[in-house]
């Protein structure tokens, strides 16, 4: 069988992101978790129609990007907003577990989720986990959690953004490289699939399958050979599943 030179790029590009995230993360990927895009917004995109159906619910944080709201609505879903509690300036949980709904569907986090860059504590990343996985219980049906990481490295003070895979198993981290390798207008963005999430298999394919309708299926000429390795300083994060499916 003849394989392309663009397939054998593609599947390059995506052992290699595999390889950097189980090294400075400890997430155990394959190349088959982690699905190439032209781009952040692309990948987003992609994943919102391989799981979203008209009338699902999708839970976001405040301040929320109206690209969210547009690409849910788009789809006829709804977006709920969570309000920050105005003291800690963080979400509010009573409103965040007020907020799922036998209809939610999707939660979306913004890495780093304002315009201040500021990281959300493990806390708060342990509080959003465990909300989500009492629904899951209660509602009988698997709710995913989308991480948006194309701004990642731009939290403030040194602080860490928390690992998302490592709180709550049924998570995609979508990240783009045209910010964190300073190579704009070419982005090499992906969705990464958590090993082990719910209906894996049908994820991955209808991400593909949105990419290739969107022609959004790679990135420009460059991709192929951006990709972020782990520096030498970075620690690996242990992959703990808190909170299985």
């Amino acid at each position: 069988m003849l394989v392309s030179q663009f397939t054998k790029e593609r599947v390059g590009a995506a052992s290699a992101v595999a390889a950097s995230l189980e090294c400075r993360f400890g997430t155990s990927y394959a190349a088959s978790d982690i699905v190439m895009a032209a781009g952040a917004d692309s990948a987003i995109n992609a994943f919102m129609d391989a799981v979203l159906e008209p009338e699902d619910e999708v839970v976001a944080f405040a301040p929320c990007g109206q690209m969210y709201r547009a690409l849910v609505e788009d789809r006829g879903a709804r977006l709920v907003e969570v309000p920050l509690d105005e003291e800690t300036m963080l979400p509010d949980f009573v409103a965040l577990e007020c907020a799922l709904t036998p209809r939610t569907k999707l939660a979306i986090v913004g890495t780093p989720n304002d315009p201040d860059a500021m990281a959300y504590p493990e806390a708060v990343a342990d509080g959003i986990a465990g909300a989500l996985f009492r629904a899951q219980r209660a509602f009988g049906h698997a709710i995913m959690l989308l991480a948006d990481e194309a701004q990642h490295d731009m939290a403030n003070d040194g602080a860490q953004n928390p690992w998302w895979p490592a709180f709550y198993r049924n998570s995609a981290v979508v990240r783009s490289s045209d910010v964190s390798a300073s190579v704009a207008g070419e982005p090499a963005g992906y969705v990464a699939l958590t090993p082990g999430m719910a209906d894996h298999g049908d994820v991955v394919a209808g991400v593909r399958r949105a990419l290739r309708e969107a022609n959004a299926a790679y990135a420009p000429a460059m991709a192929p050979y951006v990709t972020v390795l782990p520096s030498a300083a970075a620690s690996p994060v242990p992959f703990a599943a808190r909170f299985a499916s």
